[in-house]
């Protein structure tokens, strides 16, 4: 039997309920549900299916790929719309998660997990406010809301967790630490 999951960095829990109170607002004011069915994340590779009696297997391989991978500082900025199926918080790019996800997409093809790679969407990291049950007639209204709202948090990344659906729920099911650096407490913002 297969299962959905995904690998994702979820951010500390104060700022996490922050952007929740974000989504929240948005699924009110606007009808929208999908985006409060995930805990708040960013999604380093997009869902996949795997079969459960692989699990094992799957979580030691993700340990191997992410035994060198620092802890790095993850900053947000602002909102942002894609086309018109999405309102997100922007995640800027930085070395940290470009490496992580350069890490776990080469994994996931090399080690014949995702069987259709996909180079169609550039990387983009991002917090999904609202996405999938957004109507068109209402999106330009949302987009209105938050366009030019300010949003700018930092955060520290120093784990990679793994999420399984359980039909109803994404739940955390392994998180892989991340080697500890002495870099960030020179950035000032840690």
């Amino acid at each position: 039997m297969s299962s959905l999951y995904l690998l994702a960095i979820i951010p500390p829990h104060d700022l996490s309920r922050e952007i929740h109170e974000i989504r929240l607002h948005c699924s009110e004011k606007f009808g929208v549900l999908k985006a409060l069915k995930p805990p708040v994340h960013i999604s380093i590779y997009r869902p996949f299916r795997l079969e459960e009696d692989f699990e094992i297997n799957f979580i030691r391989m993700i340990q191997y790929a992410l035994a060198e991978q620092e802890s790095f500082v993850q900053d947000i900025e602002n909102f942002e719309a894609f086309n018109t199926h999405a309102i997100v918080l922007r995640g800027l790019i930085n070395p940290g998660i470009l490496k992580l996800y350069n890490i776990i997409s080469a994994t996931m093809i090399e080690k014949g997990i995702d069987k259709h790679p996909s180079d169609i969407f550039p990387f983009r990291p991002h917090l999904t406010i609202a996405y999938r049950d957004i109507k068109p007639e209402v999106f330009p209204l949302i987009w209105e809301e938050y366009k030019d709202k300010k949003f700018t948090a930092s955060f520290k990344v120093d784990h990679l967790s793994l999420l399984k659906h359980d039909g109803n729920q994404w739940l955390v099911i392994k998180n892989y630490p991340f080697r500890e650096t002495n870099s960030l407490s020179e950035t000032g913002k840690i």
